[in-house]
């Protein structure tokens, strides 16, 4: 199983998120999508790969608070397996053709096969 479909499995064991292994230009508040950020290679026998876990929020900048403050713990221990968590952030995410969304990113890293 790829890290993706993991992800998702994991995810969509959380009431109200709705996760999708790639990128999509959905606005509503609970879509989560997985983005790779970079792979570091220190080593011969594999890499590290860093990823932002995208996870829309509500429009209103309160509500948005909240409803991170109340999925993020049952969302960190659902994903953990497959992805140590290191921070999340709250930002604005610029979508063509859709406009401003709030979102937290959920960053974390995992191990990655050097294939």
């Amino acid at each position: 199983m790829s890290f993706r479909e993991d992800l998702v499995t994991r995810a969509a064991t959380v009431a109200g998120i709705r996760p999708h292994p790639y990128v999509v230009q959905a606005t509503a508040a609970g879509t989560l999508y997985p983005r790779l950020e970079r792979i570091d290679y220190p080593n011969p026998f594999g890499g590290v790969a860093h990823w932002n876990v995208v996870l829309v929020l509500p429009q209103s900048p309160a509500d948005a608070e909240r409803y991170l403050e109340q999925k993020l713990p049952a969302l960190r221990a659902a994903i953990a397996p497959a992805l140590s968590v290191t921070s999340v952030a709250l930002q604005r995410l610029q979508l063509d053709g859709i406009g401003v969304l709030p979102v937290a990113f959920i960053n974390g890293h995992r191990e990655q096969d050097p294939s």
